[in-house]
């Protein structure tokens, strides 16, 4: 797993600074740390999905979850 430095697309979520308080500690396992540095990763190199684009995938989404209830 990389190490979890601010680069990139992570650094300039961290320079938000959001004034968020904190109720409680959230914790995750080592997969999903994995797949959110998998992430941040791929946001680095440019792989990402324009929002209007993402608008669109969510109602599908939505629909796919529901229906695996």
């Amino acid at each position: 797993m990389r190490s979890r430095c601010c680069t990139g697309y992570g650094k300039d979520m961290a320079d938000l600074k959001l004034q968020v308080p904190v109720t409680e500690e959230v914790k995750a396992d080592t997969h999903t740390l994995a797949k959110i540095d998998r992430g941040v990763e791929d946001a680095d190199e440019g792989r990402t999905v324009p929002l209007d684009q993402v608008r669109e995938m969510i109602p599908r989404w939505i629909s796919k979850v529901k229906s695996q209830k």
